[in-house]
Order: structure tokens, then sequence, then C-alpha cells
């Protein structure tokens, strides 16, 4: 997660679970999205709530931790453009996993509202 930005970073959460980053700083900076969810365009899965949450989508996608360091724009692993979502359909909320009053939870969680890949809330 300390750079370059652009670049995956997979880890395993609780030694057992990928879970994918994408790392937004530049080199010796910490700062990484946590991909939850996903809607599948083709493939991958037939039910979308099997990539709700980051390590069903890590899971269903066949990330591990050798997907690391990859550029996100160049390499075999990429992130594509999609259709331009206006703000009144994107929905915010704290991330997932923290207590209500806890010093972290900012509505920091965004999601495209309606999407059937969203993870709980």
């Amino acid at each position: 997660m300390f750079g370059p930005a652009g670049f995956s970073y997979v880890y395993l959460s609780h030694g057992v679970y990928p879970c994918m980053n994408v790392v937004t700083e530049g080199p010796g900076i910490a700062g990484a999205v946590l991909l939850r969810g996903a809607e599948p365009v083709e493939g991958v899965v037939d039910d979308p709530r099997r990539l709700a949450g980051p390590g069903l989508l890590c899971l269903a996608m066949g990330l591990t931790t050798a997907n690391t360091n990859m550029d996100l724009v160049r390499s075999a692993l990429s992130i594509r453009d999609a259709p331009p979502v206006p703000a009144r359909g994107v929905s915010r909320g704290p991330r997932i996993g923290l207590s209500p009053g806890a010093t972290f939870a900012e509505p920091w969680r965004f999601w495209v509202t309606g999407s059937s890949g969203v993870s709980r809330r």
C-alpha cells in the first residue's frame, strides 16, 4: 500500500482470504482503496452476491498474493473504464466492521446505489 499509485496490493485477511487494494498514493505513502464488490460484466459468476465482500470477490476472480504489485492500467490485471455515475447515483456510509462510535467511522465507503454487487451494509 506504499505506492506507486495504480498498482495492486493483495494480502491475506486472517491469513486465509485474499483481499485486493488499489494503491492511491505515491511511493512511500500508505493509501489505498479496498475492493469490496463488483458487478460482473460477463462470465466470472452467475450470482453477483458471490462477488459481495473483499474475500469472496478475490476468490471468485482467482486473485492471490501473487497478484500484488501489478500495474492496473498496463498489466493483464486491469481496471477498465465504466460509464460515469452521477453523484445522485452514489451512496456512502461508514466502513464495514467498525463500531458506530469508532474514531474512523467516517463515511468513507462508496457504492453505486442499487448495485447487485454491493457487499452487506
